[in-house]
């Protein structure tokens, strides 16, 4: 009892993952203790009047006088305000049913976040009592969180499809020897299948919607996961302005999300061929991590071990590789110094 009693008042540091679809909050010790959508909810005054899921499920859906907001959109944010109101009220959150928290957290970041953008997030994070506040890109936390040596001369590439950006690296010796990111993810895939919706059928539904097709029958180009597999669909027909539903195959949505799968493999290819020849043999030979949410496309990794003819391993948890590798640098935090962009 004693010995529990301590914990309690241990301060931890805390390690975040601020995703333009979901947040994640790591406690060194601890590991995952939040995992909720980047979502609020705003009355006209600016006051929270939900966030994460309970604001998601207002998408598309909205009450009156109520503002639902994604603050981050394409790994970006949009929204300054809104951005800073979600943190503090995550954070605060997680305080009221853990113990109290240090003043170190590692939060991570798109690699093309503007300094601007680095700006808002530092001064969000000192709003709510973090003093010593450090910065590292996604891509950089995915590959510490999947379990590679970023610190060997042997290079490693990585993917990370998250829900606004892909972000692609090759990485040795602690440092990016290449390094892009797209906006283009999980997010454009539901935006494709609503568009794809509407154009064909003059049917308007929600993100929230398009995002249960995308996990319930979707699959990338060339798989036969769900061909057969089908889904009745509600939303509003545009045309008599009259609620309607119909039935989706898995074939119609493989076609709906075919542009952006490409888009995602293009940026993919569009690394290998910016390496040296002798880099590139070093990547083939050791293949590529993938990880992220939008990785989790039913035959997106085969398809992309077949364009590029490599060996593909997914991470064993795509959904919160950022967030534990940010936690690991937590626990060795002088080893891993020098991944921190400030």
């Amino acid at each position: 009892m004693a010995l529990a009693a301590l914990k309690q008042f241990i301060r931890q540091d805390v390690a975040l993952d601020l995703g333009t679809a979901n947040t994640l909050l790591f406690l060194d010790g601890q590991g995952v203790v939040l995992n909720k959508p980047t979502v609020i909810a705003l009355d006209l005054e600016g006051n929270v009047v939900s966030l994460g899921e309970d604001a998601k499920a207002f998408l598309g859906k909205t009450p009156p006088r109520i503002r639902v907001i994604r603050p981050l959109r394409n790994g970006v944010i949009e929204d300054f305000q809104a951005a800073g109101l979600f943190l503090r009220a995550i954070i605060e959150s997680a305080r009221r049913k853990r113990s109290v928290f240090s003043s170190r957290i590692v939060i991570c970041i798109p690699s093309q976040l503007t300094q601007v953008e680095k700006r808002s997030l530092l001064e969000a994070a000192r709003d709510v009592e973090f003093t010593k506040i450090y910065l590292l890109e996604e891509v950089m936390a995915a590959a510490i969180g999947a379990g590679l040596d970023v610190s060997e001369k042997r290079p490693v590439m990585v993917v990370d499809i998250g829900g606004g950006t892909t972000e692609v690296a090759v990485i040795a010796e602690m440092a990016y020897l290449f390094c892009r990111s797209r906006k283009i993810a999980g997010d454009e895939m539901d935006r494709a299948i609503m568009k794809f919706i509407l154009e064909e059928f003059g049917l308007k539904i929600g993100p929230n919607t398009a995002e249960k097709i995308k996990w319930q029958i979707g699959s990338a180009p060339g798989s036969d996961y769900v061909l057969n597999d089908s889904i009745e669909i509600a939303g509003q027909d545009v045309a008599k302005q009259i609620p309607s539903s119909l039935r989706l195959t898995g074939s119609q949505v493989q076609k709906a999300l075919a542009p952006v799968v490409r888009h995602v493999l293009e940026a993919v290819q569009d690394c290998v061929r910016s390496l040296s020849p002798e880099l590139e043999r070093e990547v083939r030979a050791q293949g590529i991590l993938l990880t992220g949410g939008g990785s989790l496309l039913r035959g997106l990794p085969s398809l992309m071990s077949d364009t590029l003819k490599m060996k593909i391993r997914h991470s064993d948890s795509p959904l919160t590789t950022v967030v534990e590798g940010a936690g690991r640098t937590l626990s060795d935090f002088g080893f891993y110094g020098p991944v921190f962009v400030n």
